[in-house]
């Protein structure tokens, strides 16, 4: 009998292998005082400490070369700056001679300072900036307790591709190491979705489940594992039967996935001839180049929250650069960039202060940065400047009320002459559309559509919104059902108004990445569907396959009350040639 345990799966994929437990063990950390004479040589001392470790994440960028993915190299770069950070460098080194304390027990206190103000403010940003801290600081006490990083390298078997890592956590340079012995798969007991090693998991391909509490406890050097992580499953103690089981399932996934690939290059046209379009929704270098080659018609979503992750908000500069850069990428496609749509449980560290009691129905989207103007004015100004460059258009999130978009369009008309003033030439026809994903925006998508030009649909939030559902929350998280009929007539609403005043509408949220939904949208009247490039071969070979003419009569026979259908499900089993 197999035991199996359950985390979260953040890399969908399948690994099989022998556990290797990655158990650096407690490192010692003394405290005592020093006497005056002695000061000198514990500055020393720490500083020496510092060079290691800055040279040892150094050497780690050079080994990865141009393979190990941007998102690591970006991660391991931004621990070398917290290295040099006056705020721990300096601090700590103030500390060591005005408390004539030892270099172990001031980097932990001056550390502890810096997570309590973080502590103050309770977000993801907030806690990957923590998470970031204490990988950087770990290394500094490694090699002042004589357990330097360059151990994991040793430590780890230099051939992992039937090894499944099982750590507490991970950091970008353990990540980085592992990667370039290419693990098969990793397990930690901490972390969630948004955590760097989950990050750089789904960057770096490797199948991955966190928050197993307890995998360390239970799962032993050299046993072997199924790690599930679509899942987010992994199973020990398990017999031939069950691995050969997933063997086969490994080998046809993967050649299903080659087989999925081939449809992209076909015509963008349903069984009885209806065209659709694919968009693709990015964020990071790498996916903006990788839907490129997957022939998007171009990017329907480039997400901005990722530039605004630092301590301090980006300047004017900084994020022109970034969308000059997926513009000359995307080489003359078009390409929607929604402004910055913070809030929530997403907020900056450099804007935390305007976080309120109740973040979800707070100050965010659009509605924060028409209070936060000279931030609002500093993107635009980016986005604009970077539009010489190729075709791009402006997506406003959040949007509530009518209110809220001209006020945005004054503003992004003042940014647009003062460039023109500075020599700059501007398009004055450049696109600006909304997210529709409030009930109030959807329920007024009509008079919202005469101040637009073009939609988008965020199901997202939307179906968050209309079922009052946090699908985050394990206690009413089988509640969030995307096929409920109120959400269907929703959208349904959204695409025929925008049919009827001639106005693009794309469906942008998960739902849109979705391959067993994508007849289901067909069905609403959705034409074009924007999602991550790695859900585009299977969303479009079911479009291809589908029959747009009966997806639409069955669709319609459900919402009316005139279908056998009994629920969403048994549409999409219907839509999908279950039943």
């Amino acid at each position: 009998m197999s035991l199996v345990l359950t985390g979260i799966g953040v890399t969908s994929g399948i690994a099989i292998g022998e556990v290797h437990r990655l158990t650096p063990g407690e490192l010692a950390l003394p405290e005592y005082h020093l006497d005056s004479g002695a000061i000198e040589a514990e500055l020393e001392r720490i500083r020496k400490a510092l060079d290691r470790s800055r040279k040892f994440l150094g050497s780690l960028l050079e080994k990865m070369g141009e393979g190990g993915g941007d998102t690591a190299r970006e991660l391991l770069e931004s621990h070398r700056l917290i290295l040099r950070d006056p705020l721990l460098v300096e601090a700590t080194c103030e500390r060591i001679a005005n408390e004539r304390i030892n270099a172990e027990w001031a980097l932990v206190k001056q550390t502890n300072q810096l997570i309590a103000e973080f502590k103050r403010v309770d977000n993801d940003y907030i806690a990957l900036r923590r998470e970031d801290l204490e990988q950087a600081v770990n290394l500094v006490q490694r090699e002042l307790a004589d357990q330097p990083a360059t151990l994991i390298g040793a430590q780890v078997p230099h051939q992992l591709d039937r090894t499944v890592v099982v750590a507490a956590e991970l950091g970008p340079a353990e990540m980085a190491i592992l990667h370039q012995r290419r693990v098969a798969g990793l397990v930690t007991e901490h972390g969630g979705p948004l955590s760097h090693s989950a990050i750089l998991a789904r960057s770096l391909e490797i199948p991955m489940v966190v928050g197993l509490h307890h995998a360390l406890d239970v799962l032993l050097e050299g046993e072997p594992v199924i790690l599930d992580g679509h899942y987010g499953a992994v199973m020990a103690a398990h017999d031939e039967s069950l691995q050969r089981h997933y063997e086969d399932k490994r080998e046809v996934s993967q050649r299903r996935r080659v087989d999925l690939r081939r449809y992209l290059s076909r015509p963008s046209r349903t069984s009885d001839g209806l065209k659709f379009r694919l968009f693709g929704n990015a964020e990071l270098p790498e996916e903006f180049q990788r839907c490129r080659d997957d022939g998007v018609v171009g990017i329907g979503l480039m997400r901005t929250e990722y530039l605004f992750m630092g301590d301090q908000v980006p300047d004017e500069e900084t994020q022109y650069r970034a969308y000059r850069a997926a513009i000359e990428v995307l080489d003359g496609r078009p390409l929607t960039i929604r402004t910055l749509d913070a809030g929530g449980d997403k907020l900056p560290p450099a804007l935390a202060v305007t976080q309120g009691p109740n973040p979800a129905l707070g100050l965010r989207g659009l509605r924060l940065s028409l209070a936060v103007t000279d931030l609002f004015r500093q993107q635009i100004r980016a986005i604009l400047r970077a539009s010489e460059h190729g075709p791009v258009e402006i997506l406003l999130p959040m949007i509530t009320s009518i209110d809220e978009i001209r006020q945005a369009r004054r503003l992004i008309e003042e940014c647009r002459r003062a460039l023109q003033a500075e020599g700059l030439t501007i398009d004055p026809e450049l696109p600006i559309g909304g997210m529709i994903e409030t009930p109030a925006a959807a329920l007024t998508v009509e008079q919202m559509a005469d101040e637009l030009d073009f939609m988008s649909i965020g199901t997202n939030d939307l179906i968050q919104y209309v079922l009052a559902i946090d699908r985050q929350d394990e206690l009413v998280s089988y509640l969030y059902e995307p096929t409920h009929p109120g959400i269907l007539r929703l959208i349904q609403k959204i695409v025929d108004t925008g049919r009827q005043h001639k106005l693009p509408v794309t469906v942008c949220g998960e739902l849109a990445g979705d391959a067993d939904a994508a007849r289901l949208l067909l069905g609403l009247g959705v034409t074009d569907f924007s999602m991550p490039p790695a859900s585009l071969p299977a969303v479009k070979k079911s479009l291809i396959e589908a029959d747009a003419a009966r997806c639409r009569k069955q669709v319609t026979r459900f919402l009316t009350g005139n279908s056998h259908h009994q629920t969403g499900q048994d549409l999409l089993q219907a839509l999908n040639g279950s039943s």
